[in-house]
């Protein structure tokens, strides 16, 4: 492997997570390969073991590699996504005043999630897509039951896309979406033009349209976008 030269700067433990980064990089490292030794690798980043202790840490909570002890660093990325939605999940709740910046958020990973749902849905998924609209559709003044219905069919177009990354950064939003709905939904209940939404991009979904299902989500997810506002500015 090749060399790192000696960090020098005071931020020790970030520098040394991007030297780290760059070893990998540079010498095409794949999951499941080993990294050095600990006092090998510290001596490549220039830096103590006790910073790099700190280092393997930070890496290891974020899912990028896992401490076998007894047989060194392994790079493991299979808890990559975990770690990455439930850092988003705590930013949200922590900065409710951003909702705004959820609605950006969900027009980026649903739109996605309804093309590749239209491209990937089973007739498994399009039975249980039918049988929540169904739910929704008859909700009629059931505010709570009609959220919930409507929660399930996003986590449901989401499940048909077959991406897990994007499924888990879905449902890592679950406590702020429901939070959204009790702002965006009627007293009386879902709107009629929410259901008569989703059952048209349930049907783009159905019928393998991936331009539709992609620009039927971004519209639905823009009209309650804009009763945010709306309500946010009354």
């Amino acid at each position: 492997m090749t060399g790192i030269e000696t960090i020098k700067k005071s931020s020790v433990v970030e520098l040394a997570i991007g030297r780290i980064h760059d070893l990998i990089k540079n010498n095409d490292l794949k999951e499941g390969d080993r990294l050095p030794a600990e006092r090998q690798l510290a001596e490549m980043l220039g830096i103590s073991r006790n910073s790099l202790r700190e280092a393997i840490r930070v890496l290891d909570m974020l899912g990028v590699l896992r401490v076998d002890h007894g047989s060194g660093m392994v790079l493991d990325a299979s808890r990559v996504s975990d770690s990455v939605t439930l850092h988003l999940s705590f930013a949200l709740l922590l900065k409710k005043e951003k909702l705004r910046e959820l609605f950006e958020a969900r027009i980026a990973i649903e739109t996605e999630c309804a093309a590749l749902a239209a491209e990937r849905a089973t007739a498994e998924d399009i039975a249980e897509l039918r049988a929540t609209f169904d739910e929704l559709a008859a909700s009629g003044s059931d505010r709570s039951g009609g959220i919930q219905a409507e929660l399930r069919l996003h986590a449901l177009i989401a499940k048909a896309a077959r991406n897990a990354v994007l499924e888990k950064m879905l449902a890592s939003l679950g406590d702020i979406l429901r939070e959204s709905r009790e702002t965006t939904v009627s007293p009386s209940g879902v709107s009629a033009e929410t259901i008569e939404s989703q059952s048209r991009i349930i049907a783009a979904i159905e019928g393998q349209d991936v331009a539709a299902a992609r620009d039927l989500m971004r519209r639905h997810i823009g009209a309650i976008a804009e009763r945010y506002r709306k309500s946010d500015l009354s």
